[in-house]
């Protein structure tokens, strides 16, 4: 998923076709929340603008992720299905550094922009199907927030008990 845009512009397409199955096993090593990632399926098709000096993709990445479980950190399988549109330009006149745009020199790096939209995938808790049972087998109490907050309501902290019985005069 490497090209150089010379040979792009020689060849006077506009229109490049991806399909590609891509490893990111180096890049997971370097990121402790994924234990694991699928070789990624990458498709979709770039358009190609000589005049304003920029190709544009419209991207589609599929792929699975293992991560852990936030309760019992066993592994889960974690589905993604994404779209990615990244714009490359090469002309540093026309390049805007407030646009999400990446500005190249000499050749286009589609895996970067690949890998920052599968970083963006992962959720930021994920359960697995019968966490919660699985706690509860093992004693574990597990409580909503709201069942949390209206406990703490009736129960009295200790430290203020003292308090209870003081009598105040008008």
């Amino acid at each position: 998923m490497k090209w150089q845009i010379a040979r792009l512009l020689k060849e006077s397409t506009r229109k490049l076709e991806v399909n590609e199955t891509v490893d990111f096993s180096d890049a997971v090593k370097k990121n402790p929340d994924i234990k694991k990632l699928s070789d990624v399926l990458v498709t979709g098709v770039g358009l190609i603008d000589p005049t304003s000096r920029t190709i544009s993709f419209d991207l589609s990445i599929q792929g699975e992720m293992t991560l852990s479980c936030a309760l019992t950190l066993d592994d889960v399988i974690y589905s993604f299905d994404a779209t990615l549109n990244p714009v490359f330009i090469w002309d540093i006149e026309k390049y805007d550094e407030d646009s999400e745009d990446y500005l190249v020199k000499d050749h286009i790096e589609l895996a970067s922009a690949v890998w920052q939209e599968i970083f963006i995938q992962i959720p930021l808790r994920v359960v697995k199907d019968g966490a919660y049972e699985e706690l509860e087998r093992q004693g574990i109490e597990v409580i909503s927030v709201e069942n949390f907050e209206k406990e703490a309501e009736k129960r009295l902290d200790p430290r203020l008990e003292v308090l209870k019985n003081l009598k105040f005069e008008d």
